[in-house]
Parts: C-alpha cells; structure tokens; sequence
C-alpha cells in the first residue's frame, strides 16, 4: 500500500477502483490519511467541486478545471502537488497536507425510476397500455442520466406474460452510456377471436370452429384479430391447435373459387362465348389452375379463376361435349354456326 501511494505521488494523479465498504457513502473507502471521496455529476473535475472540502481553494475561479472527472465505480486520487500548481497559477499559496479522493456521483436505480423507463417505451398513441410486472432490475449505482429501453432490445417470450430480460442503456455525459437491465413480464389484454378446436392447415375456417373470448399477446407481437368475420373463409398456414388466438399472420386470404362451389365458366373462341356453371374440385385464387366438374355431362377440365365465382377456359383444350350450354354471340355480330 506504501508503495502504491508512493506511486501515486510521484506521477501527479493516480485511480482506484471502488471496493466496497460500508459507512462510505458510494460503499467504497477513501483513500489511506485523505478526505473522504469527493463527488463530481459532470465531465470534468472543476474547483468548485473541491472547494468544499479544502476552502483555501475558494480563492480560485470557480469554473477553472483541474481535469477529467473519472469513469463511473473508479476514484481518482489527485495530489497535494497537483492542488498547489493550480494555486500557483492564480497566485496562490496552498499550505502542505493531503490530497483529495474524487469520484463520479452515483447512486442505484429506484424500482420507480425503472417501471416509468419501461413503460415509456412500451406506450403507443392510442394502444390501451401493457400489463408490465417489474421483477428486478440493474443493481450497481449509475451516475446521473437518461434511463432508456429501446424496443430492439427486449427479446420476445415464448408466451405473453413469461419474464423475459431487457436490456437498456443509461446514457450520461457527452456520447457515454452503461449497460442496465430489467427482468419484467409484460402481456397486452383484450377480446380477440380464438380457435375452438384444431384448425387444419389448408382448410377453410368455419363458424364453428373459431369463438370470440379474452386473449392475451406479446405487447410487441401481432395483436389477435378482433372479429369473426375477419377469420371466417382464411386458410391456416400450419396446423393450429385450440385456444390459440388468431392473428392474420397465421391466415392466408379466403380461396376465391372454394372446393364444392358452384361458378361461372366463360370459353372463349375468338368473337364467340360459352358461359355455363360448374361444380369446383378443388380450390384457388385469382391466376390459379382449379378443377371443374360439368354438372351436365359429369366429365371434368380445368379452368383459371379470374375472380370470384368466374373462371375461364382456353377454347383449344376444352372438351366441349355435353349440352346445354348457351353459345354467346359479340355484341353487333352473330354467333358461331
């Protein structure tokens, strides 16, 4: 420890990290026949931060810097020999004695402090507020600054309300920041639809198969959709078990030509039209290849949906035997013979 001091003295300026002990304010010591630990809230160490704990330095302009505050938890040791020279520059004498053990102001987060970090950057323009529980949080003192969580850093939970760690930033000073954290559970609640039995991949949703009720999510996550009619007719991309809540993500848009369907098939061939209904075999939307069934002649083609109900032919593939069906002449003109 001689040595050390020793050390200290002869290079000007020396810095300790903190170790904990009770009856200090910060929970460290200061250093061996000095005063106890100065506090300094800014970035530089200035004589009117000193000059309560040594009055001859009240002579002194009080914004002159003497140097570099240290980093949060580290003490600076500034010597007898560095206090005189800046004295001296101002004319004047500072008697023999100590120096002084200057150190960062800190002090440990509050859970109040926390909750409102957290829940400011939860809150969205006219969303109802999560339920957030704050189960702990950083525990080590931080100096004066800005408490901030931002959304990139809270990692999604395998269900709404398991605790999860979010990790933030308290940001001090000019461009400096520490790490903190906070161990929370957070779930949005409201009415949502939810599945009330298990929903097959690739089948259209029934009435029967989807309620409305209570659900919770992952504030961050898509929330449920809210209405029946929102879900009715859409097509799960995966198998869905019951009580899940249904958010649009896990449905594809309803089929516009849905297996089973009667709709309207449209040939054509050059200025002549066939139009006549059929049974659909199979399902798809606009652009897709579905099967069709004429009702006449029991016989199936394809077709491509055009729309809903509507699906059209390529005249050169299509089986035109059977009957009833209506020959459609062009505006103006007259029908194929």
């Amino acid at each position: 420890m001689i040595l050390a001091i020793l050390l200290l003295a002869l290079s000007g300026a020396g810095l300790q990290p903190a170790e904990p002990q009770a009856g200090h304010p910060s929970g460290a010591p200061a250093p061996r026949g000095e005063h106890a630990c100065v506090q300094v809230s800014g970035e530089s160490i200035l004589v009117r931060d000193l000059a309560g704990a040594l009055p001859a330095l009240a002579a002194l302009p009080p914004e002159e810097t003497l140097g570099y505050a240290p980093a949060p938890g580290v003490r600076r040791l500034v010597t007898r020999a560095e206090l005189a020279r800046l004295a001296g520059r101002h004319g004047v004498r500072l008697e023999a004695g100590p120096g002084l053990c200057v150190e960062r102001a800190a002090q440990r987060l509050t859970r109040e402090r926390v909750e409102a970090a957290v829940r400011a950057a939860l809150t969205q323009p006219g969303q109802p507020e999560p339920r957030m529980r704050l189960i702990e949080f950083s525990g080590h003192p931080v100096p004066e600054g800005e408490l901030q969580f931002s959304r990139s850093g809270l990692p999604t939970p395998p269900r709404a309300g398991a605790p999860v760690v979010w990790r933030g930033r308290l940001r001090y000073g000019v461009n400096r920041s520490l790490p903190v954290w906070a161990r929370v559970s957070l779930a949005a609640e409201g009415e949502g639809v939810i599945a009330a039995a298990s929903l097959p991949a690739g089948r259209p949703i029934e009435a029967h198969q989807v309620r409305l009720g209570p659900v919770s999510w992952f504030p961050l996550a898509e929330a449920p959709l809210a209405e029946l009619a929102q879900v009715l007719g859409r097509i799960p991309r995966r198998a869905i078990v019951a009580g899940t809540p249904l958010p649009a993500s896990l449905l594809l848009p309803a089929h516009e030509i849905g297996r089973g369907e009667t709709v309207d098939v449209e040939v054509s061939s050059g200025a002549a039209q066939l139009r006549f209904q059929a049974r659909a075999e199979s399902s798809g939307n606009a652009g897709d290849s579905v099967l069709l069934r004429n009702p006449s002649t029991g016989r199936t083609f394809s077709g491509r949906v055009e729309a809903r109900g509507k699906v059209v032919v390529n005249a050169d593939t299509f089986d035109r035997s059977g009957g009833g069906w209506a020959v459609v002449p062009p505006r103006g003109g007259r029908g194929p013979r």
